[in-house]
């Protein structure tokens, strides 16, 4: 039986306002290419996908600045080629010096306050494990999510990052749960849904862009008002 919900936090509860697609698409057309927010979707999740297993290895605010910038190149690299633009390494630091410049903001998607809300009905234990690496507290009270977040444990107080074993137990035990009566929400294949996975959590990956198509060997759901679902089917 299902006693708690655990979310993974950035591209699961919050997410950058304007998206990262629509401001890649800008800062592209300043440079003269034209293209489409949708045609972005893969090719940026793939690059997300590097990026959070390169800083699952070693944090990457805490390397060294040459590498950092040779991640941030690699990141770009991986999203020019899968749209079919030569990643000249002119272009690539053009697109990250101007990143720079761009003005965003992180809120919350329209439905994670009533999945919340609809959790703390059913009497469910809400928590939140993430990779940030600084005190998150301002941004849960700029959004709200102080009022349902029960357990935070977060990569910086835990000295590891997801998909290692040591951030989800972490979080059982301040919880006071079993991995069994835990679910747990994540918009990452290997980082969120196997990190759990083997830990023995119950996993769900939230697919919102349609990424994960080829998929079969896990429980998708494409947006939170899904989850219910889960809950009473696990």
């Amino acid at each position: 039986m299902i006693k708690g919900v655990f979310f993974d936090l950035y591209n699961t509860l919050i997410g950058y306002q304007p998206s990262r697609e629509e401001m890649t698409v800008k800062l592209l057309a300043e440079l003269g290419y034209t293209i489409n927010e949708d045609g972005l979707y893969l090719p940026v999740n793939k690059a997300d996908e590097y990026f959070y297993q390169q800083n699952a290895q070693k944090p990457i605010s805490l390397r060294e600045r040459a590498e950092q910038m040779a991640v941030w190149s690699h990141y770009y690299r991986i999203i020019l080629e899968e749209i079919g633009i030569e990643p000249k390494p002119e272009l690539i630091n053009n697109l990250i010096s101007r990143w720079k410049n761009l003005k965003w903001e992180m809120t919350l998607y329209q439905d994670v306050i009533p999945c919340l809300e609809n959790l703390k009905k059913r009497n469910l234990k809400i928590g939140l494990i993430s990779n940030a690496e600084k005190d998150m507290s301002e941004l849960f009270n700029k959004t709200g999510l102080n009022k349902y977040l029960e357990t935070v444990v977060i990569s910086q107080e835990v000295g590891a990052t997801k998909p290692n074993p040591l951030i989800f137990q972490a979080a059982l035990k301040k919880s006071g749960l079993t991995a069994k009566e835990v679910l747990y929400i994540g918009d990452q294949y290997q980082v969120d849904y196997m990190g759990a996975m083997n830990v023995g959590l119950n996993p769900v990956l939230l697919d919102r862009r349609n990424c994960y198509l080829d998929l079969k060997d896990c429980r998708r759901i494409t947006g939170l008002a899904e989850l219910e679902y889960c809950i009473d089917n696990t």
